[in-house]
């Protein structure tokens, strides 16, 4: 059809042509050809690339494998190339080598301290809610934030809601909902919420060692718009969630409590101003956590906070883009309080406060095939101990090597001055952010990536290639451990470790982006290398994340209108850990002796998920269904780390797994 409706044009235009020539020359005839329609196919792909970031839709979740009927945007952001795949019990993102604690991830810009629900299953995103999820594996310009990693941004559809529309989903942990409510012609309304309902089908499975868990969690989203000319979007967004989490141990008598929460509001106004288009943004947002132990003889409190008061303001006019970013951190860092006998020192770090000025512009003009881009952010940090300052340039060059094929040499540096650490990284409320100038130094580093993007069969496929380098100072690392405040005397700055580091890696992505079979195929390479300045980790040694070998594979296949199929599959090295070479027991105290510092590595990772939809037939409108996912359908045992096993019952060290090794899933959605 295309090759027909292009020849018609030609021939058109050819007698179009001769006409005019006749008409010339005899004065007395005229034709004219008024319109031509060419039309070709449009690639619909979920996944696209757009301005050095990843923008992912939110209708590939529908598609792909959930995990106990909870689709995750943050577990399929771990399928990109150079993003790591966690175990089950890691909630992080670890992005080209880069601690989890260097990403920002926020909403509409809005940054969020803590996104992950119990063990890092899915995090507390309702993707419903959202329209697409923005990726950026580095900095993406001097518009970045004060990140050493990368952004995950959640964003909302600004497109108008013209009738009520929905969609309820109920799976076997959680319920969830999102409806659209058209206010007036120019204003909406979106509300989302999920509750859990865990322990009511799963109670049996919730155990450790034996021991019941109770444990309940809830997201809530609003998102108001109002468009009051073609000129002016003004949005409200808000959310509210948390986790609740009991667990009692009989054989110590012990009874655990951990809760967290997160709270975010802001306000949004964009004005278009014809060739000059103004951003701005007033923010609230403040993530709490709980964690308490009793025993009959010693009772625990971990309480900490962070809490934020925002502006920020981007101008775009001509080649020209210019911001502030203005931050008011309040902190309160793990400040442990321990009662009962034997009680030693506890001294917390105290409430720290900060503000965090940033200003930024960015320029880019193009010449010829190629592009350039350069920027600066300044930033003053200031809290009651004095003010830093620093200056953080970017630059990157894209040449078009063919009409579908482009190269990117990017560079830029980067300070980042709140510090996430903690004693464990299993997706429990342990971990906690500190301000750096209270005797820690800002953490920053010079980087370099090299981004190759070719599109060939018409744009069906996408095929990409990254190499990175990340050159690493000032980073920390939590040397403590729980048993520090019950039996040794507590601080956090003897308990932390500071040293520098290096990332590099490589990461190769084929993805197929039209026809019934769709999906990609990346495989990363990288390292992540750490050097601390202390007698007992001499040298250079493996950060605790790295998986130097990944491959991941997604896939969606449609067979019919009705039915459709997904897969998703991950085999990664394992990640290192510090092996217990010999413990003993003495005065009911456990003594370890460590052999070398990450030393040692967990067995490979492996991990194939599956699933199968069937759309029922449209009925008043509604569209409805039903997927069956299968969670490590292999049955693959994946070794989460090593533990010390000491009860009346057992005394060894040994591998610890997670408890199910397949999970299957039944999820019931409908639209309307």
């Amino acid at each position: 059809m295309n090759r027909f409706l292009l020849t018609l044009f030609l021939a058109c235009s050819a007698a179009t042509l001769h006409a005019g020539v006749a008409a010339d020359s005899l004065d007395t005839l005229t034709h004219s050809l008024r319109s031509v329609d060419v039309r070709g196919r449009r690639v619909r792909s979920s996944v696209r690339s757009e301005g050095g970031a990843t923008i992912v839709g939110m209708e590939l979740m529908n598609r792909l494998p959930r995990i106990l009927g909870n689709a995750d945007p943050m577990h399929y952001a771990q399928m990109l190339p150079g993003v790591q795949t966690n175990a089950e019990y890691d909630a992080g993102l670890h992005i080209q080598g880069s601690d989890n604690a260097h990403n920002q991830v926020s909403v509409n810009g809005v940054p969020l301290y803590s996104v992950a629900h119990l063990l890092g299953f899915f995090s507390i995103f309702n993707p419903t809610h959202f329209s697409s999820m923005r990726l950026a594996k580095a900095t993406a310009g001097a518009c970045s934030p004060n990140r050493l990693g990368g952004t995950l941004d959640m964003l909302t559809d600004t497109a108008a809601v013209r009738r009520t529309a929905g969609d309820v989903s109920v799976g076997p942990m959680s319920s969830q909902g999102t409806v659209r409510l058209p206010l007036s012609d120019r204003s909406w309304l979106t509300l989302s919420a999920r509750a859990a309902y865990l322990n009511l089908l799963y109670s049996q499975w919730l155990k450790v060692d034996g021991e019941a868990i109770d444990y309940f969690f809830h997201d809530y989203n609003l998102t108001y718009t109002v468009c009051p000319d073609g000129r002016n979007l003004v949005r409200v967004d808000a959310y509210y969630g948390g986790d609740d989490v009991g667990y009692a141990e009989s054989n110590y008598g012990m009874d655990t409590s951990l809760r967290w929460y997160n709270t975010m509001a802001a306000v949004h106004w964009r004005h278009d101003g014809g060739r000059w288009a103004l951003s701005q943004s007033l923010y609230f947002t403040r993530y709490s956590n709980r964690f308490s132990l009793d025993q009959a003889t010693v009772a625990v409190r971990l309480p900490s906070y962070i809490m934020d008061i925002g502006y920020k303001a981007s101008l775009d006019w001509g080649g020209w883009t210019v911001g502030i970013d203005a931050a008011h951190h309040t902190i309160r860092p793990q400040d442990p309080s321990v009662e009962g006998y034997n009680v030693h020192t506890q001294t917390g770090a105290g409430r720290q406060r900060a503000l965090e000025l940033s200003l930024w512009a960015e320029w880019g003009r193009a010449f010829g095939r190629a592009e350039v881009n350069a920027g600066l952010c300044s930033t003053l940090y200031a809290t009651s101990r004095g003010t830093r300052a620093s200056a953080d340039p970017t630059a990157s060059v894209a040449v078009a090597l063919s009409p579908g094929s482009r190269l990117t040499l990017s560079a830029w540096a980067r300070h980042q001055y709140l510090v996430k650490t903690g004693f464990s990284d299993i997706g429990l409320p342990t971990e906690f952010w500190f301000s750096t100038g209270y005797g820690q130094s800002p953490q920053y580093s010079l980087n370099a990536s090299l981004l190759f993007e070719a599109y060939t069969a018409r744009r069906g496929w996408l095929l990409s290639a990254e190499a990175y380098y990340k050159r690493l100072y000032h980073q920390v690392e939590y040397r403590g451990n729980v048993f520090d405040f019950l039996y040794d005397d507590y601080s956090l700055d003897n308990s932390l470790l500071s040293g520098d580091g290096h990332n590099y890696g490589l990461s190769l992505m084929a993805e197929r982006r039209k026809g019934r079979l769709t999906g990609w195929v990346a495989y990363s390479y990288g390292r992540a290398r750490r050097r601390f300045d202390d007698p007992q980790l001499a040298g250079w040694y493996d950060a605790a994340h790295e998986r130097p070998h990944e491959l991941n594979a997604v896939a969606t296949f449609r067979l019919s209108p009705r039915w459709s199929f997904g897969a998703t599959m991950v085999v990664a090295s394992g990640t290192p850990f510090t092996r217990v070479e010999r413990f003993y027991v003495l005065s009911n105290h456990v003594i370890s002796e460590y052999g070398p510092h990450n030393g040692e590595r967990l067995p490979p990772y492996v991990r194939l998920d599956l699933s199968v939809s069937y759309d029922f037939p449209v009925r008043h409108g509604r569209r409805s269904g039903i997927n069956l996912s299968l969670y490590n359908a292999t049955a693959h045992e994946n070794v989460l780390f090593y533990r010390l096993k000491i009860n009346e019952y057992e005394f060894a060290y040994r591998p610890f797994s997670f408890a199910l090794r397949v999970m299957p899933s039944v999820n019931y959605y409908i639209s309307f």
